[in-house]
C-alpha cells in the first residue's frame, strides 16, 4: 500500500519568491510578485502586504477593497523594514498552518532585498563617480587660463558633492588666501589661513580629511566638513574646503575616495594652466621691462587696425625712444642702460590707461597703442609720460636728465597694415629728433 504524503502548502513558494527576487526591478515590483505568488498558491486574490519603511511611510500592496475585514497571518522584518501579511478569513484559515514557514520565507526575501539595495547603492555610487570623472575630464581636457580652471574646479567640486559652500584657497606668501568662493547661502568672506600652521598639521601629500581628523578645526571656517588639498609632486597648488552637504548626508568613505581622484585631476589641470600661461608669457613678454615684446605688439596692432576699419573708429600709436641713450650705455655700461630701460618701463605702465597696450620693440624703442584716440588726444598721454620721465630723472640723477622723442600715427588714416602704420610713426619720430629731440610729431605733418 502506498503511504499518503500530504502536499505542503508552500511547495512552490520558495522558487516563486526566488524568481521574484531575481526578476524584480524595484521594491514595488518585488512585493507585488511575492503577493501574487501567495495568491496563486492559496487560490485567493484577497491577500495583502503592508510594508512599513524606515522612513515611517506605510505601503499597502493588494486589492483596493476588503483589507479592513482581513486577518493578519504573518509578520516579519529585516533591519528597520517590517512586512505584515493579511488575508481574507477563508484563506487565512488555510494559510495559518504555514504561517511560520511563510514568515521565514518572506524574511529571507527581505534580507535579500537589503543586500540588493546595498549593492544597488554601491553601483549607483560607482556610476555617479564615473559620470563625475567623465565630466571633469571633459571640462579639463582643453587648456584654460588659471582663473578659468580655478572656477571650473570650484564649481564641479561643489556640484558633485552637493555642498552648500566651497572655497578655493591659493598660497600668498605666508597665508592661504580665499581666491574663489561659491555659496548657495549668505556667507561672510572667509579669513585667510596661516600657511605655516596649516602645513605643519596637514603637510603636502595628506589624504582627504575632515577638520576633526587632523586637529585643525580652529584654523578653518567653523562649518568646514571636508578638506581637499590639491597637491602635485609634493607641491601644494591650492586648498579646497567644502561645507555641509545639501542632502544632509555626511562625507563618507566613497565621497572621500572620489574627492581624492578629483583632487588629483584638478591639481594637474591647475599645474598645466600655470605652465601654459608661463609659456605664453615667455613668448609675448619682454624680459627686461615686463612689457609686451615686438611680436605681441605687432599682433595687437594688427587686431586694432582691423577693429578700426570694421567699426570706423580712430586709433593712434605712439612710437618713441630715449634721446641720446648711447650716452647712458657709454657712461654706465650696458647693465646701467638695462636698468634705466626697466625703470622707464615701470613709468610707462603707470601712465597708460587700462585699454592701452604698451610694449618694447627692441633697444630703447617703445610702442604704445591708444585705442579710440586721435593724435591730438594722444598728445595728452605724451605730456603725462614726459612729466613721468622728468620725475624719474629726479629720483635717479645718476642717469642724467633724459628725454624722449615721439612719433604719432593714426589708423587707418596713416596706414592700413602693421608695417605701413609703424613706418609712418617711425618717420614722424625721426622728424621729432631732427626738430631738436624731446618733442612729438604726427605722421604726415611737416
Amino acid at each position: 500500500m502506498t503511504e499518503f504524503v500530504p502536499t505542503s502548502p508552500l511547495k512552490n513558494l520558495p522558487s516563486a519568491f526566488a524568481t521574484a527576487c531575481h526578476e524584480a526591478r524595484s521594491d514595488s515590483e518585488l512585493f507585488q510578485r511575492c503577493r501574487d505568488a501567495l495568491a496563486t498558491q492559496f487560490e485567493c486574490h484577497e491577500i495583502w502586504f503592508t510594508v512599513n519603511q524606515p522612513s515611517g511611510s506605510v505601503r499597502l500592496v493588494g486589492p483596493g477593497d476588503g483589507f479592513e475585514a482581513s486577518v493578519e497571518i504573518a509578520r516579519c522584518s529585516s533591519g528597520a523594514t517590517e512586512l505584515v501579511v493579511n488575508a481574507a478569513t477563508d484563506a487565512a484559515q488555510r494559510m495559518r498552518s504555514a504561517a511560520l514557514s511563510l514568515a521565514l520565507g518572506l524574511s529571507i526575501v527581505l534580507d535579500l532585498r537589503s543586500v540588493l539595495l546595498e549593492r544597488q547603492g554601491a553601483l549607483d555610487d560607482a556610476v555617479f563617480q564615473l559620470r563625475a570623472l567623465r565630466q571633469v575630464a571633459r571640462l579639463l581636457s582643453s587648456v584654460h587660463s588659471t582663473e578659468d580652471t580655478e572656477h571650473l574646479v570650484l564649481d564641479f567640486m561643489a556640484e558633485v558633492f552637493f555642498a552648500w559652500w566651497a572655497t578655493l584657497y591659493r598660497t600668498d606668501g605666508t597665508e592661504y588666501r580665499p581666491f574663489r568662493q561659491r555659496s548657495l547661502q549668505e556667507a561672510p568672506i572667509p579669513e585667510p589661513i596661516g600657511r605655516a600652521a596649516f602645513d605643519a598639521a596637514y603637510p603636502a601629500g595628506s589624504a582627504i580629511s575632515d577638520p576633526n581628523d587632523i586637529g585643525i578645526r580652529s584654523l578653518v571656517p567653523p562649518s568646514t566638513e571636508l578638506i581637499i588639498p590639491l597637491d602635485s609632486g609634493g607641491e601644494r597648488l591650492a586648498l579646497l574646503l567644502l561645507g555641509p552637504r545639501m542632502n544632509g548626508q555626511e562625507y563618507g568613505r566613497s565621497e572621500r575616495e572620489l574627492a581624492g581622484t578629483l583632487a588629483f585631476a584638478s591639481a594637474i589641470a591647475l599645474k598645466n594652466a600655470e605652465l601654459v600661461e608661463r609659456l605664453h608669457s615667455a613668448a609675448t613678454t619682454d624680459d627686461l621691462t615686463g612689457l609686451f615684446n615686438r611680436r605681441a605688439m605687432e599682433e595687437r596692432l594688427e587686431a586694432e587696425i582691423s577693429r578700426s576699419n570694421r567699426h570706423q573708429i580712430r586709433s593712434t600709436i605712439a612710437l618713441f625712444d630715449v634721446d641720446r641713450f648711447k650716452v647712458i650705455n657709454d657712461t654706465m655700461g650696458h647693465a646701467g642702460g638695462d636698468r634705466y630701460l626697466a625703470l622707464l618701463g615701470m613709468v610707462l605702465t603707470q601712465h597708460i590707461r587700462t585699454l592701452d597696450v604698451a610694449g618694447r620693440l627692441g633697444g630703447d624703442e617703445f610702442l604704445v597703442i591708444l585705442p579710440m584716440t586721435t593724435p591730438a588726444e594722444a598728445k595728452i598721454f605724451v605730456r603725462r609720460l614726459q612729466n613721468g620721465v622728468i620725475e624719474l630723472s629726479k629720483e635717479h640723477p645718476e642717469f642724467g636728465q633724459t628725454t624722449l622723442s615721439f612719433g604719432l600715427a593714426e589708423a587707418p588714416r596713416h596706414g592700413q597694415s602693421v608695417s605701413d602704420l609703424l613706418g609712418a610713426a617711425d618717420a614722424a619720430m625721426y622728424a621729432a629728433k631732427r626738430a631738436g629731440r624731446d618733442s612729438v610729431r604726427i605722421a604726415g605733418e611737416r
